[in-house]
């Protein structure tokens, strides 16, 4: 039987190119310092004053930073190529995180915010950007499971550190995390030297004829993405207060909740994407973001912390199906030479979640509590039924996903079930 999982976690990880394995380790590293934006609204109102309020409007400074970082960081990869751009922002930003515990005015600690997450988040499109040039597409998934693998560890590794710190001086904060963005940069100018990566130095001249906007199929998989999406960041807002306020969960109860979900997600996913890397690419994604709303969904129905672990582990199982899965259909998507565009409206798509997610579950929880989740069991089935209507045969030319005849037939209620298993 331990024969038997080993060579499961030995295939999943076997074949990825070296190159993927040197991003998952800069992910890593940066990702083991990414505490600034955990703590920021607790530094913003204990060591600058700041009300609640204003703290709050901070973290959607961030948020649009993110947003602009994203798009410009994917037009950027097509052009300058994915590890430069890459690079050279993690090595912007890191005098932002230096200053930002200098300033005490807002207006500078707004700008210093927006130009931080500008710098990070462009980081992201050409990270993805890298996994679509490095690995074929029957890989992609898998490489971007290795990505959240090293991501989930190193944040799991950076919030624990950081409470830490935070005992001591809140300034420590930013001093690691620059720190580590540093040593990420290292890490990639090591390796890759600034260097283009194979494929790269035509990619501007295709990229122009190749706007996203223009793939109606890939749009509209986006709408259906960052609706499910919307529902997912609720995760870091409503969540938490519905599991006090109609649960009773203790702080350390729910930690253990987010524990839980990077645990499972460090131990399984990788597994759990090379299983279904045969399965229908946009159905099993389908399913994925139906499992996660579903999750969410599940709440109004319970009041136990066994409840509630239950409620975590289908959006995790979910979480895990659609994230690696609908990145790698992304990559696919997009024509050579227009990865970074792709990859940037992809990211863009979740930025725009990130921000407006916790905006509109916190205006409908104001409401009335339970209609959050009633709204995310209705989104689960629209998600589910909008992705089976989508033609998974209609692509672009140029770069072709696998076809639903290399792919072993699977039907809905066998999905639900392998999926829980």
């Amino acid at each position: 039987m331990l024969h038997i999982v080993y060579r499961r976690y030995r295939a999943a990880f076997e074949g990825l190119p070296f190159e993927l394995w040197v991003m998952a380790l800069m992910m890593l590293v940066n990702r083991a310092g990414a505490m600034v934006l955990a703590y920021l609204t607790l530094y913003l109102t204990s060591e600058v004053g700041m009300t609640e309020a204003s703290a709050g409007r901070m973290i959607s400074v961030f948020g649009a930073g993110s947003i602009v970082g994203s798009y410009f960081g994917g037009r950027l990869v097509d052009r300058v190529g994915a590890i430069r751009v890459q690079t050279l922002c993690l090595l912007a930003a890191v005098p932002g995180y230096f200053l930002l515990p200098v300033w005490h005015n807002s207006w500078a600690i707004t700008l210093n915010i927006f130009l931080l997450s500008l710098a990070t988040e462009a980081v992201r499109p050409a990270n993805a950007a890298v996994i679509t040039k490095v690995t074929p597409p029957e890989d992609r998934a898998r490489g971007f499971a290795l990505q959240r693998l090293a991501a989930n560890l190193g944040f799991a590794c950076g919030g624990a550190i950081g409470g830490v710190l935070a005992e001591f001086d809140f300034r420590l904060l930013f001093y690691v995390d620059g720190g580590t963005t540093f040593a990420a940069a290292c890490i990639l100018l090591y390796y890759f030297r600034l260097r283009r990566l194979p494929g790269e130095s035509s990619g501007a001249s295709l990229a122009v004829n190749n706007s996203p906007m223009s793939d109606r199929p890939f749009m509209l998989f986006m709408g259906l993405f960052m609706l499910s999406t919307l529902v997912f960041f609720q995760f870091i807002s409503t969540y938490t207060l519905y599991l006090k306020d109609h649960y009773a969960l203790k702080e350390w109860q729910i930690g253990s909740l987010f524990a839980v979900n990077t645990l499972v997600i460090v131990a399984v996913e990788m597994v759990l994407i090379d299983y279904v890397k045969r399965w229908p690419l946009l159905r099993t994604v389908g399913w994925g973001c139906f499992l996660s709303c579903l999750g969410f969904g599940l709440l109004p129905f319970g009041h136990s912390y066994a409840f509630a672990v239950l409620a975590i582990l289908v959006m995790t199982v979910g979480e895990m199906l659609s994230m690696p899965l609908a990145a790698g259909y992304v990559a696919n998507r997009a024509p050579e030479g227009g990865e970074g565009r792709y990859m940037g409206w992809w990211v863009m798509s979740i930025a725009l979640a990130f921000v407006f997610g916790p905006m509109i579950g916190a205006a409908v929880y104001q409401v009335d509590p339970d209609q959050v989740w009633y709204i995310a069991l209705a989104v689960a089935f629209t998600v589910l039924v909008g992705y089976h209507l989508l033609p998974e045969a209609d692509k672009p030319d140029d770069k072709s996903l696998a076809t639903e005849e290399a792919l072993a037939p699977t039907e809905p209620a066998d999905l639900i079930a392998e999926s829980a298993s």
